[in-house]
């Protein structure tokens, strides 16, 4: 055989006599038999394709078969494909398997895998059945895959696990073997047509067919390397595969199952705390050598290092006995390493000593206090599992912002992109970021200080056009092992989500709390446009909650209420997207110029009285409903955003004011009055209009105000305009109810005082008249000023009030009472006689002879003399005492008691 990777023919032979053995041995089966422990060291092919990574990708590079060749192999129900990749770069179509009979049928099989989704094509037959078969995105590292067919059911493996199980859709379940195989490229057509993205880039090796199906057992033995196995239709390691543009060698079957230590020296001098801190960053940590080989290469690493890691303790080792006296520990996994490589009498330090330094003449290592100020460079070891992600560009797929550290270059370590691209450090001390595809750099930036690193959040300006932007924009870019539930601080430290501007430096540098906004508008927004309702077409509903805080005065004269408010406002605008929203209210406060940037209701009050209403405080929050869309890889900080579905805006409002109120004061003091707050939005009813469902009102005041108490509340939503404008309007009403209490014991109590006061003259002697008047004309007097202070409390009507009745009422009987003292002086006093015995046959004289006797009493004839008894009642009538007598027996307490039952009837009707 001529030359192939550097291999000679020699042991290329040898190779293919190890598997002659195989064959011998399962002669009969078609396939290997399992390896003894001596036989593990048998070497296999080990095929590179691609492996520059600074390269861009070629379509001339694969391994490349003709099955046909080959006269026993045929069509099948039953095949088995297995192998093993080790991607050193993912392409977008990451191609392992392709087997084509035609130009036509170029797809009899076709494995692959687009970031960590693989797919399947099948007799040209694309299976859609998988969509979970997915594996870890990694690179350097060995994976092993089988998938087996088997009369229409697929199974698939990956490092001998069970990772798919289901049927395969396809017309023809058997598939023509005699086809031609290619490895790492995608045939379009028969052993041809390859496209530069669908390609594979990497390792390979133990490359099998078989037209039966394996066992799981016979999986798990070659997953886990435990045998050497060979394909009875193809083997990579047994047939004559073609090789074009790859490399290959031979390894130890057993060093594929290893795993590879992956670390990166950073040379830069720094205490034990920053080294640790700086590996994280970059989601590695403190390295610690496990065998005197990883040391060793360690070492002969480090060296290239003299001059900027200087010291002659000059690399930190991540290993400690801090748990466990004498028992050293790596870093990263906390396992014990028992191969040690301590220099002269070193440890010496006990229990006083728990970290390593390595000496830099031998590369031995010397135990340290772990708190010792002391600079050395810092090697850190890659934790699984943990990529760097490059946010801020336009990606399509989240794998194509994974990053690793991974070698150096112009004396610093450099990030390569799990899609080609590179992150350096160029001559002149700036950071590029450089396409290995197209071969052109992409970005620059220009770092703080000579250690820096393009870790966290940077400026970068853009060397050619890209996502949109423009050349030589400044875009800034993120670099952190950050996953899509951190956040991103700007040295590169993760945080959650939930520490992002909740006004508390969980950042070590505080940019946590920067540029802490809540709102996201989009191109285009308009303020003057309010957002569309639930339903598309529909005018936006506004939830509304009218909380009166309390009643300042309620003015009778003027018919005015004073009222303190807050109106709050619920709604939602679907054409924006939020920020960060915190599980509290009043978290997520906008600031003014929030405020500005967003469509809000503008409120008028159409009752105002005197135009007196005055904004006191307004305020405008976000109310989360819930949670926030997917994480957007590409963001650079990875903040949560929120749909405007996922959010309600509040806008509360705090109003004083005075309002009109039409008061009905008739029936006073026991009058019940009705009014009103009326709320108005400033635009077109067809647009916004008040929700009549979700529209309330809270009373926060006490129930009990000095004059009134405060009864139902209730609100309704109507409409005012013409129709050509119509406005949604809010009418907020309540119901006061006059405490008559106060006002009966300073109305109706003195008034009827003063009543009885007047009344009570009548009972006074005729002869004093100076005293019945006095008494009177004070009385009306007092009664009258108190009608006059209590009109004046009330609205000038242009109806009459029963109030102003009762007064009328009480001023008329007083009146009544004067005149009648009065008039009671021009009535004839009766003349005092003694009356003396006499026989009843002479009785006496009449003291006068009246006139008119017949007039006065009807009963008498005329000439007739009158009978003693209506004589007596006349001369009563004719008396000042009797008359008092009559009006304070009779006439007074009867109109007082008919005036009282109609009044008190009418009140209370």
């Amino acid at each position: 055989m001529e030359r192939e990777g550097g291999k000679t023919r020699a042991a290329n032979t040898t190779l293919w006599v190890c598997g002659l053995l195989f064959l011998l041995q399962g002669a009969g089966m078609g396939v290997a038999v399992g390896a003894t422990e001596t036989d593990k060291k048998v070497g296999v092919k080990v095929f590179e394709l691609q492996g520059d990574i600074w390269a861009p990708p070629r379509t001339d590079v694969l391994l490349r078969y003709n099955i046909s060749q080959k006269d026993s192999v045929g069509r099948t129900t039953e095949a088995t494909v297995c192998y093993r990749v080790r991607p050193s770069t993912l392409t977008d179509y990451e191609v392992h398997i392709s087997l084509a009979e035609s130009d036509q049928n170029n797809n009899v099989l076709f494995i692959s895998r687009e970031g960590g989704v693989n797919g399947l094509y099948y007799n040209g037959n694309r299976q859609y059945g998988f969509p979970n078969f997915t594996t870890d995105v990694t690179l350097h590292q060995w994976v092993h895959y089988c998938h087996v067919f088997s009369s229409g059911r697929y199974q698939a493996y990956v490092d001998g696990v069970e990772r798919a199980l289901g049927p395969v859709v396809a017309k023809e379940l058997s598939i023509p073997l005699n086809s031609t195989l290619v490895l790492g490229q995608e045939q379009d057509l028969l052993a041809g047509g390859y496209d530069v993205v669908q390609i594979f880039r990497g390792h390979m090796a133990e490359v099998n067919l078989w037209n039966r199906s394996l066992t799981q057992g016979e999986v798990e033995d070659m997953a886990s390397c435990r045998t050497a196995s060979y394909g009875n239709i193809f083997s990579s390691d047994r047939d004559d595969v073609e090789v074009l543009g790859a490399t290959w060698e031979s390894r130890d079957l057993s060093s594929l199952c290893e795993k590879t230590e992956e670390f990166v020296i950073f040379p830069e001098m720094r205490y034990l705390s920053e080294s640790r801190q700086v590996c994280q960053r970059f989601g590695y940590e403190v390295f610690g050598p496990r065998t005197k080989q990883s040391n060793e290469r360690l070492f002969k690493e480090s060296l290239q290092f003299t001059k900027s890691c200087s010291s002659n303790y000059h690399l930190w080792l991540g290993l400690t006995d801090e748990e466990e006296e004498g028992v050293w520990r790596t870093f990263i996994d906390h396992d014990p390493v028992s191969d040690t490589y301590f220099e002269g009498i070193e440890p010496n330090g006990k229990r006083g000593e728990n970290c390593l330094l390595m000496f830099r003449p031998n590369g031995k290592w010397v135990d340290t206090k772990c708190s010792l100020a002391w600079p050395a460079c810092t090697p850190c070891e890659k934790m699984e599992g943990v990529p760097l992600r490059l946010r801020g560009l336009c990606y399509e797929k989240q794998e194509e912002s994974y990053y690793e550290v991974l070698g150096y270059r112009n004396g610093k370590p450099y990030f390569h992109g799990f899609y080609g691209n590179m992150i350096y450090r160029t001559r002149n001390g700036n950071w590029e970021l450089f396409d290995t595809r197209t071969n052109q750099t992409l970005a620059t930036m220009t770092p703080r200080t000579e250690e820096s690193y393009p870790v966290g959040r940077h400026r970068w300006s853009l060397a050619s056009s890209a996502c949109g932007f423009p050349n030589a924009s400044q875009i800034e870019l993120s670099l952190s092992t950050c996953s899509d539930d951190e956040f991103t601080c700007a040295n590169g430290d993760c945080i959650p989500q939930h520490g992002r501007c909740n006004d508390d430096d969980d950042c070590s540098d505080f940019s946590d709390e920067d540029d802490c906004t809540l709102l996201q508008t989009p191109l285009g927004y308009r303020i003057g446009r309010p957002p569309n309702g639930d339903t598309k077409g529909k005018e936006l509903e506004l939830e509304t909650t009218v909380d009166i805080l309390r009643f300042v005065r309620v003015d009778d004269v003027s018919g005015v209420v004073s009222l303190e408010l807050n109106v709050e406002i619920v709604w939602k605008d679907l054409r924006l997207k939020y920020l960060n929203l915190k599980e509290f209210m009043e978290w997520n406060i906008l600031t003014e110029k929030e405020m500005s940037q967003i469509w809000r209701p503008k409120l008028g009050f159409p009752n105002v009285f005197d135009g007196n209403v005055k904004l006191l405080k307004e305020e405008l929050f976000f109310r989360k409903t819930s949670d926030p869309l997917s994480p957007q890889f590409n963001d650079v900080k990875m903040d949560m955003v929120y749909s405007g579905e996922a959010a309600s805006i509040i806008q509360r409002q705090h109003y004083s004011g005075s309002f009109s109120c039409n008061l009905n004061v008739f029936r006073y003091p026991f009058d019940t009055q009705e009014c009103s707050l009326v709320l108005r939005v400033a635009i077109r009813k067809d647009l916004v209009r008040f929700s009549p469902s979700r529209s309330f009102v809270r009373n926060h005041e006490r129930n009990e105000l000095p004059d009134y108490e405060v009864g139902e509340l209730w609100v309704s939503a109507t409409q005012r305009g013409n129709s050509q404008t119509a406005y949604s309007v809010l009418e907020v009403k309540f119901r006061l109810t006059r405490r008559w209490t106060t006002i009966i014991l300073s109305l109706y109590v003195p008034t009827t005082m003063l009543l009885t006061i007047g009344y009570a003259t009548l009972f006074v002697r005729v002869e004093v008249l100076q005293v019945r008047l006095v008494v009177s004309l004070t009385t009306l007097l007092v009664l009258y000023t108190l009608f006059n202070n209590t009109s004046d409390a009330l609205p000038a009507t242009a109806y009459v009030k029963m109030v102003d009745l009762w007064f009328f009422f009480s001023i008329f009987v007083l009146f009544f009472i004067i005149i009648l003292h009065v008039a009671l002086e021009y009535v004839p006093r009766t003349r005092t006689r003694t009356r003396t015995r006499s026989t009843p046959s002479t009785p006496p004289p009449p003291p006068f002879t009246p006139v008119g006797i017949t007039k006065v009493f009807p009963s008498a004839a005329v000439g007739q003399e009158a009978s003693p008894k209506s004589y007596a009642r006349w001369v009563f009538l004719r008396s000042p005492e009797g008359v008092l007598r009559v009006t304070r027996k009779y006439i007074v307490p009867i109109t007082m008691i008919v005036f009282n039952l109609v009044y008190w009837l009418v009140i209370f009707n």
